[in-house]
């Protein structure tokens, strides 16, 4: 018996260790949690019911359902996207009129629009999982009239992974699971003033032209680990660790078409390149879902979910407040077909619903996110729709 328990004992301990070591590249993490997840106050390390397990904890494909995942598409708004779209749908995009837009918001404005998909094809079952997924966005955050960051991002991810579970007796079981990728992010971001940005808008300048800024490319490998200990299929806790070890190479070029010109980075003039590691992210999560008695007739299942999300971060020299850290989630299946879902995450409510239709998902999903180091600082809201192709 002691033998079976050395592997988890062994993973346990590598976990721990990983809390010891100091943060690394400041790099932005690879998000690809799905609508679902989004609505229930982000991904939870101790559900283990949807291919997404793949991405949130590795030892959840020992219990996840056998699943295909054809595609997915999604498509999100960040920030205040209407209103910004109502100015150059008006044709209000003055200087005047953009002045009073960002003086009406305080000078401080985070928005965007994300696209996942189409590629989010994969397979968990049998205790096995892999998936490839991408992701287009661009987000602009200003913080003055001459202060605008504009981001292009190219995300994509391959994974893989494998989970077994450990019998304890009574109901009890124990799953480890550990998954690899690689990764790849093109990553355009130039900064303006107020007249560059209403040149974009307005025309007057193409929006190619901002493949003449510089270019930076991100390449690497990871591997990410996991436990998961459940009772009777009616609790669960969970414990995921992100990136143990995660190289990356990070290399700049002058401009996109100096970069499809010279992928190697060797001409004279451009940066050499960085390698570094990707920063752990520790995650803890507790599950419950309860017998529904006569309940069971209308709602199919049942679903609470607590986390507390990178601890790691409690390590930091300025950490983040600990309570946006903490997400709640719900989920109440009706019918066979409607999933209703709310959460609370980085202290914002989220909600949505899901519509199973067959052919595909339909996901609905308003949640928020808290830029600032505490509570309301810089919070700001997103809508995102998706359609899942999974099988």
């Amino acid at each position: 018996m002691h033998r079976r328990f050395a592997p988890c004992l062994a993973l346990c301990i590598s976990l721990t260790l990983a809390a010891q070591v100091a943060h690394a590249l400041a790099l932005d993490p690879f998000d690809f949690s799905s609508a679902s997840d989004k609505s229930m106050g982000g991904e939870h390390a101790a559900l283990a019911d949807d291919f997404s397990v793949i991405l949130s904890n590795p030892a959840g494909l020992a219990d996840a359902p056998s699943r295909f995942s054809a595609a997915d598409i999604g498509v999100q708004a960040i920030g205040p996207v209407f209103d910004i779209a109502n100015l150059i749908l008006g044709n209000s995009t003055s200087i005047s009129n953009l002045t009073n837009f960002l003086a009406n918001n305080n000078f401080r404005i985070h928005a965007g629009a994300d696209i996942t998909g189409p590629f989010a094809f994969g397979y968990t079952g049998g205790g096995l999982g892999f998936g490839l997924f991408n992701k287009t966005g661009l987000t602009m955050d200003i913080s003055g009239v001459a202060s605008i960051d504009v981001e292009a991002v190219e995300d994509l991810l391959l994974t893989g992974g494998y989970a077994f579970r450990l019998d304890l007796g009574k109901g009890h079981e124990l799953a480890m699971g550990v998954t690899g990728k690689g990764f790849v992010r093109g990553d355009i971001s130039p900064s303006m003033g107020i007249t560059e940005l209403d040149d974009y808008i307005s025309g007057a300048t193409s929006p190619l032209s901002i493949l003449a800024d510089t270019f930076t490319l991100t390449t690497g490998i990871g591997l990410d680990a996991g436990l998961r200990w459940s009772w009777d299929g009616q609790v669960a806790a969970g414990l995921v660790c992100h990136d143990i070890y995660s190289p990356a190479i990070v290399t700049q070029y002058s401009s996109f078409m100096g970069f499809l010109s010279d992928p190697a980075g060797a001409a004279a003039g451009e940066p050499a390149p960085i390698y570094d590691t990707l920063d752990r992210k520790l995650d803890f999560g507790l599950m419950w879902k309860p017998s529904l008695g006569r309940l069971g007739e209308i709602i199919d299942s049942f679903v609470l979910a607590a986390d507390y999300n990178d601890i790691l971060d409690l390590l930091n020299p300025l950490p983040r407040n600990p309570i946006l850290n903490v997400s709640l989630g719900l989920e109440a299946r009706v019918l066979d077909i409607v999933s209703l879902r709310a959460g609370i995450n980085e202290a914002l409510l989220s909600a949505g619903i899901g519509l199973d239709l067959g052919v595909f998902t339909l996901n609905l999903a308003a949640y928020g996110t808290e830029l600032g180091l505490d509570p309301g600082n810089e919070p700001y809201y997103n809508l995102l729709v998706d359609f899942d192709f999974k099988y």
